[in-house]
């Protein structure tokens, strides 16, 4: 389980990543400067503040990488990439896979023919 030290300076990191403030966040989500202080310094963490922090941040950041327990440091592109992004980038992916595939399928079937 992630440290909620961890969470909240994740979940800072993506607020000023947005250039937003505190108070901006607050207004956004309907919560106090407070809590977003308190939730973004680990102190204390409602499930309700946490669930509208991140239904804010859901299309804007990749929440999956966002709650990621071990994100490493090479990860942290990925954070700041929507899940959108995300899916776009792993549907090209897996374009160039197919066009390889598909390369090494024409290859096999002219051995065939030779054979």
């Amino acid at each position: 389980m992630m440290e909620l030290k961890v969470l909240g300076e994740r979940l800072r990191m993506i607020r000023k990543h947005l250039g937003i403030n505190q108070q901006q966040l607050a207004n956004a989500t309907n919560l106090t400067q407070p809590a977003i202080s308190r939730l973004e310094n680990g102190d204390e963490v409602y499930a309700s503040a946490l669930l509208a922090v991140l239904g804010f941040y859901h299309d804007k950041v990749n929440i999956d990488y966002l709650l990621a327990p071990d994100l490493k440091e090479d990860d942290n592109k990925l954070l700041y990439c929507s899940r959108h992004e995300v899916l776009q980038k792993i549907e090209r992916q897996l374009a160039v896979i197919a066009n390889e595939l598909d390369d090494s399928q024409k290859k096999i079937t002219a051995l065939r023919n030779i054979l």
